[in-house]
């Protein structure tokens, strides 16, 4: 099994293009990994039904933590942060 694990995309990159990169990488990520290396990103992504991310928000720390993206009762993917208790 191969121990990918997707880099974040330079933040100089254009907007819609980092979203994509990132969506693909999440994506190839998950397809390759039976570990638990999550692939940590500054900004929550588009919602990818099944995706898990490690959020690191320099500017809003509070909201950093592993992050989930579920389907709601609408069929839409939206991502949740786990707690820990």
């Amino acid at each position: 099994m191969s121990n990918y694990a997707a880099e974040p995309v330079p933040a100089d990159v254009d907007p819609v293009l980092a979203e994509y990169l990132m969506r693909q990488m999440i994506g190839i990520q998950n397809a390759l990994n039976t570990s638990s290396i999550l692939l940590e990103v500054a900004v929550l992504p588009r919602p990818i039904a099944g995706a898990m991310v490690n959020l690191n928000d320099q500017t809003n720390p509070a909201d950093n933590g592993i992050y989930a993206c579920v389907v709601n009762s609408q069929g839409e993917g939206e991502w949740k942060k786990l707690q820990v208790t």
